[in-house]
């Protein structure tokens, strides 16, 4: 009913716009040309028949439109209202947490503190443990160096104490010396060969 209202009102407005600028006609109509009477009349005749026929037919659907839109507006409205309740009680609860964040703050600091002690205490044993592993592996290592070391300086203390009696014997081994030993060595042979020939 509001809207039938106000569009007749709509249509009223532009056919008195109509009518007010029939005085400029008139005035045109002085300055040269003729003005028509049917004419203009015929022209308002077919704009109300062209403007009512047309709000005829586009009554209902229009109608429909803006109630659509209406009910489309109303359901904003309301969809805003409950947000901007749920913002408030939302708004309402991050206050209450914020109130409470220093207190959470407080007891995450104190569980940070306790864990990181614990974890200084089990990398520290771990550390221990591990230097001692390592100790245990250097002191393993020195040890079969020292007993490599002593094995190779013993090859070579017996290798050098060969090689420097070779040369005093070279040294004190003379041709007459020579001679003699083997002298001997042949006398000490044929000394053994005896008592086995008399037996």
């Amino acid at each position: 009913m509001k809207y039938r209202s106000t569009y007749f009102a709509g249509i009223l407005f532009i056919f008195i716009m109509i009518i007010l600028s029939a005085p400029g006609r008139l005035l045109a109509a002085e300055a040269g040309e003729g003005f028509d009477l049917s004419l203009f009349l015929g022209q308002v005749v077919n704009f109300v028949l062209l403007f009512g026929g047309l709000a005829y037919l586009l009554y209902k659907p229009l109608i429909k439109y803006l109630q659509h839109k209406s009910d489309q507006v109303a359901d904003n409205l309301k969809q805003s209202e409950e947000r901007r309740v749920s913002s408030l009680r939302r708004l309402e609860e991050s206050k209450e947490r914020l109130s409470k964040l220093d207190e959470e703050i407080d007891k995450i600091k104190k569980e940070a503190e306790i864990e990181a002690t614990r974890e200084r205490e089990r990398i520290a044993l771990e550390a221990r443990s591990e230097a001692e592993r390592l100790k245990k592996l250097a002191r393993e290592e020195i040890d079969s160096l020292v007993k490599i070391s002593q094995r190779e300086l013993e090859v070579y203390t017996l290798d050098l104490s060969i090689s420097l009696a070779e040369e005093r014997i070279r040294e004190k081994l003379g041709p007459e010396l020579h001679r003699r030993i083997i002298h001997k060595a042949i006398d000490q042979l044929e000394t053994l060969d005896e008592p086995t020939i008399s037996n």
